[in-house]
């Protein structure tokens, strides 16, 4: 029995010690499909198509990203050309070698030379200040869906880049058709990313995601969250940016304030009545300041705060927290537009529930829902 199943691929040791030794391989499995395929002869040159299926067959070894790397590689080495797009599994593979296509008369009693081995291209160039590509690479750009408005502009930069690198190359249209196709990619994938950006509106709400994140896996209560979402929009809003990740950027801003929340409840834990010169700790500015609520406006209510709290008596834990609850719901409401303050309670939906906005001072000042 032979260990050899199958027909071997025989390579040149003086090419693959040239080009390469998978270059070697791949041409010569190339060289194959031409001998027993049908070439279609044009512009010079001899085409062959050959379906991607039957490549992968004949190199098992390799997978689809091997026989694109060398079938681009043999292509900048001035070797081999491509029709159309580089090598996929679900397009037919179309190529020529980089040579005169090798036709010689047919007769009965004479058979077909095979075709010749193919050369060692010339020798690798600079690019020139005039360079310029030819209709093929754009017709291959144009393939890939690139626009030769767009082509046409990276020609300088091109260029200027490579004539100042001063790198010869054996096939300048294969570089400019790789790097090219590269800028449009990154072009339609920022393009993509701006129209998904949109500016934040005053309906605006966390998405059942972002509110599962902060909740259920960040514990943090959801009267906090949402006491957190008008500050929230107003800072951005006056701001007018643009964004596709508000969902993020209101994740990151109620874990901000959770962390100093939660560290002045645990700095206050005994209930105690409001005593007459209570002022707030400076940590609940910092929380407010946050979240971008004015220092002046604060201390503004501290009176109200601290006389309606000595004449109901109730003792409470955190007066900090309580009085930080208070003023940015009072923020929430001093900013909100008119036309949204009329129809606040049939466009709040879930987030009603809860809010100073809806229910008037002393509901607010009584709630202890988050700050228990």
């Amino acid at each position: 029995m032979s260990l050899i199943p199958e027909k071997p691929i025989v390579i040149s040791p003086t090419l693959a010690a040239t080009i390469g030794l998978e270059e070697t391989v791949f041409l010569q499995v190339l060289q194959e499909c031409v001998a027993h395929g049908s070439p279609i002869p044009s512009s010079g040159f001899d085409w062959v198509t050959v379906s991607a299926s039957k490549l992968l067959t004949l190199l098992p070894f390799w997978r689809e990203a091997d026989i694109r790397r060398l079938s681009s590689s043999l292509h900048e080495k001035g070797l081999l050309l491509m029709g159309g797009s580089p090598f996929s599994e679900q397009l037919d593979f179309r190529f020529a070698f980089n040579e005169l296509a090798y036709r010689q008369p047919q007769t009965v009693n004479k058979p077909m030379a095979p075709p010749p081995a193919p050369q060692i291209p010339h020798a690798a160039k600079t690019i020139g200040g005039s360079w310029l590509p030819s209709s093929d690479a754009l017709r291959q750009l144009a393939q890939l869906g690139v626009t030769k408005a767009f082509a046409d502009q990276q020609i300088p930069q091109f260029v200027a880049y490579w004539r100042e690198r001063n790198v010869p190359r054996h096939s300048w249209e294969s570089k400019y058709i790789k790097e090219v196709w590269r800028q449009w990619q990154q072009a339609e994938s920022t393009n993509r990313r701006r129209s998904l950006e949109v500016s934040l509106t005053g309906e605006w709400r966390p998405s059942k995601d972002a509110l599962d994140i902060l909740i259920t896996k960040g514990g943090i209560n959801p009267n906090f969250i949402d006491d957190a979402v008008p500050e929230f929009i107003l800072y951005w809003r006056d701001r007018g940016d643009v964004s596709n990740t508000w969902d993020s950027k209101f994740i990151q801003h109620v874990r901000r304030q959770w962390q100093f929340y939660t560290g002045i409840m645990e700095q206050d834990a005994m209930p105690r009545p409001m005593p007459a010169q209570w002022q707030p700790k400076e940590s609940v500015y910092d929380v407010l300041q946050m979240a971008n609520i004015d220092r002046q406006f604060a201390q503004q209510g501290i009176p109200e705060f601290v006389l309606y709290w000595q004449e109901n008596g109730t003792p409470h834990a955190s007066w900090s927290t309580k009085f930080l609850q208070y003023v940015k719901r009072q923020w929430a409401r001093h900013n909100q537009p008119q036309s949204e303050s009329e129809t606040d309670g049939k466009q709040q939906g879930s987030y009603t529930k809860g809010r100073i906005r809806d229910r008037n001072i002393i509901d607010a000042l009584s709630d202890r829902s988050w700050a228990s």
